[in-house]
């Protein structure tokens, strides 16, 4: 199995503990994560043309003769005990191909072990960090590429195009692409790009995925100098974003980074604005793998996990991406190209970037 040999262990630990004889995986981010390639064809699917059954001694793979060549040859970096390979045109035959080497009963799919999987699947060890410290700094030197270049006039599809041009180019796909412009960052916090053309102010937006790990950053630029409510919601906003990432380290629950969320916004003078989008959370093969929300209280921070802080003010949101070490969080996805700001959060000095002034 190679350096694979960990990740089959742990979802072995998962299989051991439901009792049943075998784990398919059929989901891109579960096979992502063990394989380290990408295992899709449509990136707007969760499923993955192919399925990855785990048993006690042995790992399989399932798979259409379309893919399976370009799969193992090309994406996945694992030694398969065996694979098994049916028609494109005869999709039933992988169900019998399946039960020859478990028994329909036994068998247990990782949609129904989500929530142990998460806890398998986002620690990150490895040339996983390795590999996510390098797609950080990539997926920065994207958008910013982006920030830089962008001209007024264009459209917010010219300026998603922008950033997925940049992205493309160094081996990223950009699986989520927003931008908004001038008065319409005000209004949304999600801003699919639309035909409207930029004037002064952008908001750049954008989620990176290579391998199936994930990386998010977002970015501000304005033509001359902003309004004075946009430079005073800027230094809210990156004081509380500042705030989550010193307090991101390992053993703090979710419920402490809720409450400290939300003083964070009150303390900033904008007591209410976080009700009104999701503040992130904890990342590593989908965008959000777990939302900073009350029910999810109990989750704990651990070392090797993954976190992307969003929290947004009207008019202005900040976010990077940090992986958490022994000795706190780090931020992957800074370049040293941007304007950056030093903000203090308690005892820590966290750099946020500042908004570009072009």
């Amino acid at each position: 199995m190679g350096v694979n040999s960990g990740k089959v262990d742990r979802i072995r630990g998962v299989l051991l503990d439901s009792g049943k004889n075998g784990l398919l995986l059929s989901l891109q981010k579960n096979i992502s994560w063990l394989t380290n390639g990408r295992s899709f064809i449509n990136t707007a699917t969760e499923k993955s043309p192919a399925s990855i059954l785990v048993t006690e001694t042995e790992v399989g793979l399932f798979v259409n003769n379309i893919e399976a060549e370009r799969l193992v040859e090309e994406e996945f970096d694992f030694d398969f005990d065996f694979i098994e390979v049916f028609p494109w045109y005869e999709p039933k035959l992988f169900e019998e191909l399946l039960f020859d080497y478990v028994d329909r009963q036994e068998l247990l799919l990782d949609t129904d072990v989500e929530q142990q999987l998460i806890g398998v699947r986002t620690i990150l060890t490895g040339t996983d960090i390795e590999e996510i410290r390098k797609q950080g700094v990539l997926t920065g030197k994207a958008i910013e590429q982006a920030a830089f270049e962008l001209k007024q006039g264009e459209s917010e599809y010219q300026l998603a195009g922008r950033i997925a041009k940049a992205c493309l180019e160094r081996g990223l796909e950009p699986i989520v692409n927003l931008a908004a412009v001038d008065e319409r960052i005000f209004k949304r916090r999600h801003p699919l790009p639309t035909s409207m053309r930029l004037n002064q102010y952008a908001m750049l937006v954008v989620c990176t995925r290579k391998n199936g790990k994930v990386v998010s950053a977002s970015r501000l630029v304005h033509f001359g100098e902003p309004s004075e409510t946009i430079k005073e919601r800027h230094r809210g906003v990156i004081a509380v974003d500042s705030r989550l990432i010193a307090a991101t380290e390992a053993g703090v629950d979710f419920r402490s980074l809720y409450e400290q969320m939300q003083i964070a916004y009150r303390d900033a003078g904008y007591p209410q604005e976080w009700k009104q989008h999701h503040q992130g959370g904890l990342s590593g093969y989908n965008s959000r793998e777990k939302l900073l929300l009350p029910y999810h209280a109990d989750t704990v921070v651990q070392v090797g996990q993954v976190f992307a802080w969003n929290p947004s003010i009207a008019g202005v949101k900040s976010e990077d991406t940090i992986l958490v070490g022994e000795t706190g969080s780090e931020i992957i996805s800074y370049t040293g190209d941007y304007p950056m700001l030093e903000v203090k959060a308690g005892t820590k000095v966290i750099e946020r970037p500042d908004i570009l002034i072009r």
